[in-house]
């Protein structure tokens, strides 16, 4: 069972511990690139009106952990204090709940196949056509895991995998789902010690499960593994100092040497592949079959998919084309990458100590910056007119840890509140879901005017 004491800790602590890591704002890009982008008039908040929720739906005795978006419903991630966690279908338009099915163990945290490796959205489902995938169990007992697939209409448990191993979904490819299984460290026998490292790099398993029953077709293992991909054409596994490209039947297609492995992500012809820590860090362009067809060096340590389009965030903000082009580049640095519902614009956690927001169009013109009163900023979620943004400010335990800002199109801040906790926020027709870490899911309307 995770308690909320504990959630706390891992989500504004970890947020906290980041803080002022973003650099100085200046790292330049190495190699010669073009579509440098120029920089908007900083704004600030001055004093705005409260933001109130236009209704509340309470969850007790639940945590709301993790919102996703799908037809025109909200899925939620519920944690318990008895050591059980649950999946509910909201329907925003009467907020109610359409079903609830609960598993034993608490959710798991960056075991949904769009996890991004950032401190924001820790908790989530995977969503598919006819299916929702959920992961639970007692893993900070070390114990086991399981993977859930549920119907998505009905909230029907169709099928589950346990093993004793931290699982996550990386994706589907046609009637396959593939997940990973990481071995637990320290073993459950052992007394956990704060400063344990592993003496060598952890097993991972890859699972090919078919989507119909969870029967498991294929598994491959692998060590020291940091990322995984799929696409339509395959999987594809970061670990050590190689990328592994598979079959979907789990034959191995290609190994490409190059590492450290750091992030991979896939599209239809094309696998990004990062390896390295900024400054140093490459990223290499291959075809499916593993062949390489470019490589750049880029300052950067974050990687997010649109279409076949990357953005990449680190010690610079950059987007590169499937041919290796970097279409647009800012050298300052930018992390925790969103795109808006309408993928028209992109907001990055800049600043140089990491308390702004940065808003870029897509062909990489600067729109604003946001920089609240505070050391800690970062984008939320977004709607297609608006932009919510978390700060920490809380200084005492008698005030929130955290203000809630409404963002206009125009970088104005129009509504703000307080709030000790946001674990998720999505955006969904105009409307902001977020939720709070405490039983409740507040639905909001950002001012765009």
């Amino acid at each position: 069972m995770v308690s909320r004491r504990h959630v706390l800790r891992l989500g504004v602590g970890g947020l906290a511990a980041t803080a002022g890591c973003l650099g100085t704002g200046s790292s330049p890009l190495h190699g010669s690139l073009s579509g440098d982008v120029g920089h908007a008039d900083t704004t600030t908040p001055g004093d705005v009106p409260e933001w109130r929720p236009e209704w509340t739906h309470w969850f007790t005795p639940w945590d709301v952990l993790g919102l996703d978006v799908g037809d025109g419903a909200l899925f939620a991630t519920l944690n318990g204090e008895t050591g059980h966690s649950a999946v509910a279908r909201v329907d925003p338009a009467d907020q109610s709940v359409d079903w609830q099915t609960t598993f034993e163990g608490e959710a798991v945290a960056q075991s949904n196949a769009s996890a991004q490796h950032v401190a924001r959205g820790q908790w989530g489902l995977t969503l598919a056509a006819d299916a929702v995938y959920a992961v639970a169990g007692p893993v900070q007992q070390r114990e086991w895991s399981a993977l859930h697939a549920l119907d998505r209409v009905t909230g029907e448990r169709r099928w589950s995998v346990r093993r004793e191993r931290r699982l996550a979904v990386v994706g589907l490819v046609d009637d396959l789902v593939v997940a990973t299984g990481l071995e637990f460290f320290p073993p459950p026998e052992q007394t956990p010690v704060s400063d344990q490292t592993p003496s060598s790099p952890l097993s991972t398993v890859v699972y090919g499960l078919d989507a119909a029953d969870g029967a498991v077709r294929w598994t491959r293992e692998f060590d020291g593994v940091r990322d995984a991909a799929v696409s339509t054409e395959g999987v594809y596994v970061a670990a050590g100092d190689r990328l592994v490209g598979l079959d979907p039947d789990g034959r191995t297609r290609f190994t490409y040497v190059r590492g450290p492995a750091r992030r991979v992500e896939a599209a239809a012809g094309r696998v990004y592949y990062l390896t390295g820590d900024p400054p140093g860090a490459v990223l290499h362009g291959l075809a499916p079959n593993g062949d390489r067809d470019w490589r750049r060096a880029l300052p950067v340590d974050e990687l997010l998919l649109d279409g076949d389009r990357l953005y990449a965030g680190g010690g610079a903000v950059v987007a590169v084309e499937p041919d290796g082009a970097v279409d647009w580049r800012d050298a300052d640095a930018g992390r925790w990458l969103l795109l808006d519902p309408d993928r028209d614009a992109l907001y990055t956690r800049s600043g140089r100590r990491a308390d702004a927001v940065t808003a870029y169009d897509v062909a990489g013109a600067e729109r604003w910056t946001f920089d609240p009163p505070s050391n800690n900023a970062w984008p939320e979620a977004a709607t297609a007119d608006a932009l919510v943004v978390s700060a920490i400010t809380g200084t005492t335990a008698a005030e929130p840890s955290l203000t809630v800002y409404a963002v206009a199109a125009d970088g104005r801040a129009t509504a703000a509140f307080g709030r000790d906790t946001v674990f998720d926020a999505v955006g969904l027709d105009g409307t902001v879901y977020l939720a709070d870490g405490d039983s409740r899911l507040l639905a909001l309307v950002p001012s765009v005017a």
